[in-house]
């Protein structure tokens, strides 16, 4: 059932990334196998009962990655992206990291909002259009241990 589910929520997210992106970064069957494995976390932004962004969280040993983060386009600017960093971040231990277009200064700033900070460049690591990524982490509350 998990899996039959999943498909047809695969296919609400690749939309949003097509809408996003000109070419979506992930594929609709990149998003399933995503959603199917047991480190990854998903979390929905709605309006009307219709999903219109999401996030995704990678669990790692000792910290969390950001994977994805997308609004459509229409609903942008409207605090959602800040709903969703918030529904996972507020009470988090570990350290999370993520990338982040280094021309995506709007990201960035959302990203500096809950406490991200840029440590780090990744050269050419974006395609279509080739582009630097920003490597940025948040801290954890028991950042030391």
């Amino acid at each position: 059932m998990k899996d039959e589910k999943n498909e047809e929520l695969a296919a609400v997210l690749f939309d949003i990334l097509a809408d996003v992106y000109p070419q979506s970064p992930w594929s609709q069957a990149q998003l399933l196998a995503d959603m199917n494995r047991a480190e990854a976390d998903y979390f929905f932004a709605y309006e009307d009962r219709e999903i219109v962004g999401f996030l995704s969280i990678q669990h790692l040993v000792g910290e969390l990655e950001v994977t994805n983060i997308a609004v459509k386009n229409a609903y942008q600017g409207k605090g959602l992206g800040s709903q969703l960093m918030s529904t996972f971040i507020k009470d988090e231990q570990l350290p999370v990291f993520l990338e982040v277009r280094a021309s995506n200064r709007a990201a960035q700033s959302l990203y500096q909002k809950f406490g991200f900070k840029a440590v780090a460049k990744r050269k050419n690591y974006y395609r279509n259009p080739s582009e630097d990524a920003i490597l940025m982490k948040r801290e954890g509350r028991f950042a030391g241990f």
